[in-house]
């Protein structure tokens, strides 16, 4: 037995040996390296995936590009539309309508009023009054409320022609200097007269009353309600 042991060790452990040397070898595994062709498809594929992107980047700003285009024409279209329907209702408008012209009636002009004996007329206020006589010098008696009425003891050169305010001689406060008053005297003739001016006085002055030195017309009614103020009227004859 032992020398069986003898022969076979030196074979036994030069086995072992080898096998321990070669141990590495069969557990090393080498690192697989990029062949050359698989990284080319790589880089190609990577470079069509690249421009593709591109391509669809390219083809969306085209289609908006071509829509801003595609709205800029329209709203420039409907502008010139505008424009058109502008310009042609301004044409209208401005075209002469033809009308027939109606024949006009002719226009009654209202003849002026006859001035005749004991008769006032104010022709711009449409006045036309009969005078009757207030002989009354002493002026206590009162003055009818209609009609108008010539105080017969007024001075030389002036008529003096009176009536009430409300009533008969209200028109007479728009009276102003210029308008013209006729007056028909008992004898028909027809006195023309121009307003030289109005005021306002007391009762109890009597210059309005007095005689003057040309031919003069005074008109008086009353300004204020109890009679203690009056309206005068100043015309001298033309």
């Amino acid at each position: 037995m032992a020398t069986l042991l003898r022969r076979w060790r030196a074979p036994l452990m030069g086995g072992v040996a080898i096998w321990l040397l070669s141990f590495p070898l069969l557990t090393w595994h080498p690192t697989a390296s990029i062949h050359p062709v698989y990284a080319q498809g790589v880089a190609i594929a990577q470079a069509d995936a690249t421009d593709h992107r591109l391509v669809r980047q390219l083809e969306r700003e085209r289609v908006v590009a071509q829509a801003a285009q595609q709205a800029a024409q329209a709203a420039e279209a409907a502008r010139a539309a505008e424009a058109a329907q502008a310009l042609a209702a301004s044409q209208v408008a401005a075209a002469p309508v033809a009308t027939a012209i109606q024949p006009q009636a002719p226009r009654h002009v209202a003849a002026p009023p006859t001035v005749r004996a004991n008769t006032i007329v104010i022709p711009r206020l449409g006045l036309v009054q009969p005078v009757g006589w207030y002989s009354d010098c002493s002026g206590r008696a009162a003055v009818p409320h209609w009609g108008s009425w010539r105080w017969s003891c007024a001075g030389g050169n002036n008529i003096y022609v009176m009536a009430h305010n409300p009533g008969t001689f209200t028109p007479i406060l728009n009276l102003r200097a210029g308008d013209i008053v006729q007056y028909g005297d008992p004898s028909g003739r027809i006195h023309t007269y121009r307003v030289s001016y109005t005021t306002i006085v007391s009762n109890t002055q009597m210059w309005p009353l007095g005689a003057t030195s040309a031919s003069s017309l005074t008109l008086q009614t009353c300004w204020t309600w109890d009679g203690s103020r009056d309206f005068i009227v100043r015309a001298l004859e033309i």
